[in-house]
This record gives C-alpha cells, structure tokens and sequence, in this order.
C-alpha cells in the first residue's frame, strides 16, 4: 500500500514523535479507504473490459491471457448460472438459464464486483439449450 508511507509523511514527523495514535489511525484509516476505492474502481473496469471480450469472442490467447491476469488479482470469473446470486435475469423465457455476461467476484475482498446477465430459455429436444453450460 503506497498511500500509507505518503499519508504518514503528510501527517508529519513532529506528529509521529508525540505519540499522538490518533492522528495516526486517522492518516493509516483514511490510506487503506483510499486504497481499497482504487482497487474496487479498477477491479470495476477490469471485469467491464473482460466481460466485453468474452462477449465478442476474444481469441484463446487474449482469453488465456485475461484470465491469467484475473486470477493475479484474486479475481474470480463466473460463468455457470448455479450461483442465481451473482446473476440478473434480463429476459428470455423458461426454466434454463444462459449466460450473457459473466459475474465477477473479487476474492481479496469476498464481494462481488460485477453482477453478472442471465437470460432464460426454453431447452430444445435434446435436453440442452445449445449453451456453455447449458442450464
């Protein structure tokens, strides 16, 4: 966390000899807020861009790659429609369910980042509605 080495500087050395902790705790608190609304601001725009290239089909080593990067994050892809809480139905009709955009859980944090688009459908004759996962 580099906010809390500059929120100490700008608290000043003559603070941190007093002893004064609640000065401390203030400038140490409002670092780690500052920090974790970056992370949820970039983590938001990571699971944006890779939702958009799983939509428009990215190619397997642009894929690979986003998911590798994911991970480093603790980022976790949703792309299997049992876990109804991660999901917005937005449309279709029937019992099965296929995924629109896939939901993103940040792991560091245990929230989730991105809801992810379900749209119901009807399952054809053969007992799958033709999707990835075909729920």
């Amino acid at each position: 966390m580099a906010a809390i080495p500059a929120a100490l500087a700008e608290l000043g050395e003559e603070n941190l000899a007093g002893g004064t902790s609640s000065g401390l705790l203030q400038a140490v608190r409002a670092a780690v807020i500052a920090e974790f609304r970056t992370r949820a601001q970039f983590v938001g725009r990571l699971c944006e861009i890779d939702a958009l290239l799983h939509a428009q089909g990215a190619s397997r080593a642009v894929a690979d790659a986003m998911t590798e990067h994911l991970g480093q994050l603790q980022l976790r892809r949703v792309t299997d429609p049992d876990s109804p809480e991660l999901f917005v139905v937005t449309e279709g009709q029937g019992e099965n369910f296929e995924v629109l955009r896939p939901a993103y859980v940040d792991e560091a944090t245990g929230k989730l980042a991105l809801a992810g688009q379900l749209r119901r459908v009807d399952v054809t004759g053969n007992g799958t509605n033709g999707t990835e996962g075909g729920r």
